[in-house]
């Protein structure tokens, strides 16, 4: 019988229900802020920690306060999974990847004995900008290498990843990154399991990724591009890489309201992409979940947290004629199909 490794022991496809396929427990986004200001005002905001007080300064300058995109705190990793749990949630998978994106498989092991909900930790290398200089040159056989040890022996006193992640900054050009991406590929040939790819957010240049993926050996039944709301209006280019046999994943539910390019769509657009590709035949080949990667987005400080998916995007689907069959398969047939192998 298939199944998918999580922080707490394998689970059967049947055991991981409604499942949000990407999300962050524990992460460390900081390799985006800003070096710190002169200007001693700006300064002092840099170093604030954020909190409901200074929450509607944080929502316009989300990146200038480093305390924003870093997410550590068990105590409210644990508030937000209890809540997604009373709503019918079953299982999260951590994309935090590694030690330089947060990763804390120690944590993520906590969060599960204590809530019983899965928690599916990731392995892999993040983006340029997380690496330091000595990662950044890195063999494709050493990433490979360490990429395998943690699926074979674990890490942190025996914690298993289930899943695989790799990450672009931008466009598909920079020799670390696609040494990352050759590495994951050859490695998600070996193992089997899904792989989340962080492509670039703003342009349709993802068939080069497959491209790449399909010359390692890498299975494309098991790869998810993430981030695919942003491209939402390229209805073609989605359906395109839906006919190559991948997951194209709206993962950016509950974060239009920050004032950043980056979450600037509603839910309610995101949802209207989603149906385009329903209504092509794509179904099978969506997954939605938050990404919820700033203390803004978590409860704790006036976030939406990740509820959100049961909540309420949940509800507007239905609103939005989508029926209960094609809910159930996006929500969670798709998650356990990717993820068992």
């Amino acid at each position: 019988m298939s199944s998918v490794m999580s922080v707490t022991g394998p689970l059967a496809k049947d055991e991981l229900g409604l499942t949000l396929p990407h999300e962050h427990l524990f992460v460390d986004l900081r390799c985006y802020c800003p070096v710190e200001p002169r200007d001693e005002n700006q300064r002092n905001n840099y170093r604030q920690p954020v909190t409901l007080q200074n929450r509607s300064k944080v929502v316009n300058q989300p990146w200038e306060y480093r305390d924003n995109p870093f997410l550590d705190d068990l105590e409210s990793s644990l508030n937000e999974v209890l809540a997604f749990k009373t709503l019918g949630g079953t299982t999260i998978a951590d994309l935090s990847c590694s030690l330089a994106m947060g990763r804390d498989p120690q944590k993520l092991r906590l969060v599960a004995e204590r809530t019983g909900v899965n928690i599916i930790m990731s392995s892999g290398r993040y983006t340029l900008p997380s690496l330091t200089e000595t990662e950044r040159n890195l063999s494709e056989a050493f990433i490979e290498a360490r990429i395998l040890d943690e699926f074979y022996n674990g890490v942190d006193g025996g914690i298993y990843p289930g899943i695989l992640k790799a990450g672009f900054v931008g466009e598909t050009d920079k020799e670390p990154e696609i040494r990352t991406l050759r590495a994951v590929g050859r490695a998600q040939a070996k193992i089997g399991c899904a792989l989340a790819v962080h492509p670039h957010i703003w342009q349709p240049d993802s068939h080069r990724i497959l491209d790449i993926l399909e010359d390692v050996g890498c299975d494309l039944r098991r790869v998810i591009l993430c981030h695919q709301d942003f491209l939402g209006l390229q209805t073609a280019y989605l359906d395109s890489l839906c006919k190559r046999g991948v997951y194209i994943e709206f993962d950016t539910f509950g974060s239009g309201w920050i004032n950043d390019r980056m979450w600037q769509l509603t839910d309610e657009q995101k949802i209207g992409f989603l149906k385009q590709q329903v209504d092509l035949g794509n179904q099978e080949q969506l997954l939605i979940s938050g990404d919820m990667c700033l203390k803004l987005m978590l409860k704790k400080w006036g976030g939406v947290g990740y509820v959100n998916i049961p909540k309420f995007v949940i509800p507007a689907m239905k609103a939005a004629g989508f029926s209960s069959e094609v809910i159930h398969l996006i929500t969670v047939e798709n998650p356990a199909r990717v993820f068992c192998h």
